[in-house]
């Protein structure tokens, strides 16, 4: 027996997904890209980004898998051990081989997709941009605390900055009063 399932979507939520939808109805080739202007992260940081939400996740996570098979570890600029580093590949293959599928039903009830890497929040409205970042240009740094990671976890990011993967990105956008679209790009 197939269920019905009713998502309730509050009035702010409602306005902002019939706006992004509109912008996106004008659009003859679709939304490729979203530029966030003046984005403030939750460090301070404030930024311009140019966002590619067409690009294919998993088609680049076997790019990267092939990449970290196929690299020698002895090229890496870094500081970390090879052992460790070696350690550190090794989790990050299986890691996408084996992702975490722990999301919920309830999780995926909770967005209204809009495109692909665009998703607005039903309850509160904020907007959710996924994608694999082109461009950053930081106008304002923020203020990071200093990390002490373990040795691991140092060489797994090291690896992660070489990888299609890592430009991946996910924002938050509460405001968006300066949407536009432009050609196949959506501008906040």
């Amino acid at each position: 027996m197939n269920a019905k399932v009713i998502i309730l979507v509050s009035t702010g939520a409602e306005k902002i997904i019939n706006s992004v939808k509109a912008a996106i109805r004008n659009s003859p080739t679709g939304v490729s890209f979203v530029s966030i202007k003046g984005y403030e992260n939750s460090k301070g940081e404030i930024s311009n980004n140019r966002i590619n939400v067409g690009m294919d996740y998993e088609k680049c996570k076997t790019l990267d898998i092939a990449t970290l098979e196929n690299l020698d570890l002895t090229t890496v600029k870094t500081k970390t051990d090879l052992i460790t580093l070696e350690k550190a590949r090794t989790e990050l293959i299986n890691a996408f081989i084996s992702p975490n599928k722990n999301m919920s039903n309830a999780q995926a009830d909770a967005y209204t997709h809009l495109c692909k890497g665009v998703k607005c929040h039903n309850e509160t409205g904020e907007l959710y941009i996924y994608g694999y970042r082109e461009h950053k240009e930081v106008l304002v740094k923020g203020e990071y605390p200093v990390v002490n990671s373990k040795p691991l976890t140092i060489a797994k990011d090291e690896l992660r900055k070489l990888l299609r993967t890592g430009k991946f990105t996910n924002f938050k956008v509460s405001n968006i009063s300066n949407m536009r679209l432009n050609g196949d790009t959506l501008e906040f």
